[in-house]
């Protein structure tokens, strides 16, 4: 028999808590303060665990582990606040709104974006030295207002061991960060306008269902019911203990270990070919993936581990064929870069009637849209918009690019926002990375890097630090704050306010945070430090000692992989009966779902016998357990970052 906290439904509305109480009509000074204190200390924290030490990848994953753990404290201080001071509580908006705001700062300091770009700036001048001729072939090319050249503030981040607060090196700053903090603000403006003009349709007429945004829900909602669940405390008590044995185990190896990574090794079992050929192919059994995979639709859970299967089907059948004359056949992340750039277009397809009567809006002609619940005005969000490419554009062709070349390198980057930003929205797979396949790849492999402009080169280098990878994306968890604004009846224009305010704080926490733990410890020796500052340069040095033709084989992958996106996306429209979704063609070949794919089934696995059998009810019985999947991990977890963020040493990592 279950409790009634067990038969409680997660889901109702967070004011039932509060009788009478009405919710707060714009985001609250306090929610902000709050927020904007809290994100120099998980800027650190993050820095730490994930370039100093390499031991906890929150920004690896689309809901972030330490925004997550977070907002869980501040929720159970609130629930001690409201039975003794019940006047002063925060309302579940106003922590909701702390949850967006730590989620965008989070974009900033994350594994996909400022965490490249600060030892980036420093790697070309240290390293230059007359083996490798860097000094005429590479920076000659570099604006010295971009990077950073004077030898001590080189030295210092590379290797560590020095003081920041010193003048001259924070002038050797000064310029470089200027410039990029301009940047980002633009690059972060037009990301954000690009949301207003598809807020409207996403979250108000299609009702797109947010599964990311379900879990701070929760916890914003209905905590206190939360923890009255014998279900939760279960699937709690499961994760916490598996992750304190781990924990203890990494410390003191002579303690037990339950195995959860690497459960489970292909190679070791197929070594002849062609199954060999199947390479680093792993089972994971992380418990949060399984706890997140419950809240998303079942068609997307089983496309995810469908398509990573069909993929390596691929790579054993181009074995046993024996395709040698076209290195990287069958090319499974051009692929994969070509199902980004068909669901941006998708998305612009399936929203064609709303910007079309934006557009008249814009123009004041009769029949547009309704603006009056945006954060902006249309055409304020077109000028802003402009204004912000225009920043773009110019940023580029100053680093060395060509006005038409930033312009392709932009379009496909706001696609592929688009897409992360859709796909977030409708389905929130927990992961989307998309390595190696930034715009600067899909324009070198269609015209070639012999045909491109060594400005153009050197432009889509500098470019790096956003386009490495997608995990971490503003796009996606702006939207989300949206989202949230909507649902919570905040007045958006607020919540537009409190996001450009974390872009601001979060852009100066991850600075600080970056810079003072770099010449701390240095990036040099360890994993994420070299591969982050050195990539972008290695590749252009590539680039530009062995000009290559155009990669005709790969471009065509990518065609492929729109044609095929964009049939799949036909089908699930065209029948109610098609299971493969595009959004799993288009995920299945990054790093992410290489490690949870197994994760993902058994999640899958588990709703789709709960719904067949126990029907609606049953999935919101079953739903205190999965949560407490999630937040079981996502605390123990956290507790060791945070252990290894003080005493400064590596600690267990539950992903990663």
């Amino acid at each position: 028999m279950l409790s009634d906290s067990e038969k409680l439904d997660l889901t109702e509305s967070p004011d039932s808590l509060a009788p009478g109480a009405e919710p707060p009509r714009f985001v609250t000074l306090r929610a902000i303060a709050i927020a904007c204190a809290l994100m120099p200390v998980l800027a650190m924290w993050v820095v730490q665990a994930e370039l100093i030490w390499y031991t906890g990848h929150s920004t690896a994953i689309s809901l972030f582990f330490h925004v997550t753990f977070t907002v869980f404290l501040v929720a159970l201080l609130n629930l001690a606040v409201r039975r003794y001071w019940p006047a002063k509580a925060l309302s579940p908006s106003e922590i909701l709104t702390i949850y967006v705001m730590l989620s965008v700062a989070g974009t900033l300091c994350s594994h996909d974006l400022l965490q490249i770009l600060v030892p980036m700036l420093t790697y070309p001048a240290y390293n230059a030295n007359p083996q490798n001729r860097w000094d005429t072939l590479l920076l000659p090319h570099l604006p010295s207002w971009a990077i950073v050249t004077d030898k001590e503030a080189t030295s210092g981040l590379a290797v560590g061991h020095t003081w920041l607060y010193q003048p001259k090196i924070l002038a050797a700053w000064a310029a470089p960060l200027a410039f990029w903090s301009v940047f980002l603000l633009a690059l972060m403006t037009a990301l954000f306008c690009i949301n207003v003009f598809f807020r409207q349709p996403w979250t108000e007429r299609e009702r797109l269902s947010f599964p990311i945004i379900q879990i701070p829900l929760i916890l914003a909602s209905n905590v206190g019911g939360l923890l009255k669940s014998r279900l939760f405390w279960a699937g709690f008590g499961i994760t916490a203990f598996i992750d304190v044995v781990n924990g203890f185990h990494y410390l003191k190896p002579t303690i037990p270990e339950i195995p959860i990574v690497k459960a489970f090794e292909f190679r070791e079992y197929f070594v002849e070919r062609p199954w060999n050929a199947i390479g680093w192919t792993e089972m994971n059994l992380y418990p949060f993936v399984i706890g997140l995979t419950f809240f998303l639709p079942a068609d997307l859970a089983f496309s995810c581990w469908f398509f990573f299967i069909f993929f390596k089907a691929q790579i054993v059948i181009t074995a046993a064929i024996g395709i040698h004359e076209l290195p990287g056949f069958p090319f499974p992340n051009e692929q994969a870069g070509g199902g980004y750039l068909a669901l941006g277009l998708l998305a612009l397809w399936l929203s064609r009637r709303h910007l079309a009567a934006v557009w008249r809006t814009v123009r004041g002609q009769p029949g547009g849209a309704d603006e009056s619940g945006e954060p902006l005005r249309y055409r304020t969000t077109l000028v802003l918009f402009l204004i912000s490419c225009l920043i773009l554009v110019c940023g580029g062709m100053a680093l060395g690019g060509s006005p038409h070349m930033m312009v392709f390198f932009f379009i496909i980057f706001f696609l592929y926002s688009l897409a992360i930003a859709r796909m977030r929205a409708e389905l929130g797979p927990p992961a989307h990375d998309l390595h190696a396949m930034g715009p600067g790849v899909i324009l070198t492999n269609a015209l070639g890097t012999a045909n491109v402009r060594q400005g153009d080169l050197t432009a889509f280098s500098f470019f790096f630090w956003f386009n490495r990878a997608y995990r971490a994306h503003f796009s996606a968890h702006s939207m989300e704050g949206l989202k949230i604004a909507q649902l919570k009846k905040l007045v958006s224009r607020t919540m537009m306010v409190a996001i450009g305010i974390a872009v601001v704080v979060g852009m100066l926490s991850a600075f600080w945070a970056l810079l003072h733990a770099l010449y701390v410890h240095g990036y040099s020796g360890r994993p994420a430090g070299n591969a982050f500052s050195s990539e972008a340069w290695t590749t252009m040095e590539s680039w530009l000692s062995f000009p290559q033709k155009p990669r005709t084989s790969a471009t065509v992958a990518t065609v492929i992989g729109v044609l095929f996106t964009l049939f799949l996306g036909w089908m699930r429209t065209a029948f109610t009966w098609w299971a493969w979704h595009p959004v799993g063609y288009a995920t299945a070949t990054s790093w992410s779902m290489s490690k949870l794919w197994a994760c993902i089934f058994l999640g899958w696995l588990a709703k789709v016998i709960i719904t067949r059998y126990g029907g609606a009810v049953a999935y919101r019985k079953a739903m205190p357990f999965f949560v407490g999947l999630v937040l079981g991990e996502f605390t123990v977890g956290s507790l060791w970052g945070i252990y290894g963020a003080i005493y400064s040493v590596p600690v267990y990592h539950f992903w990663g």
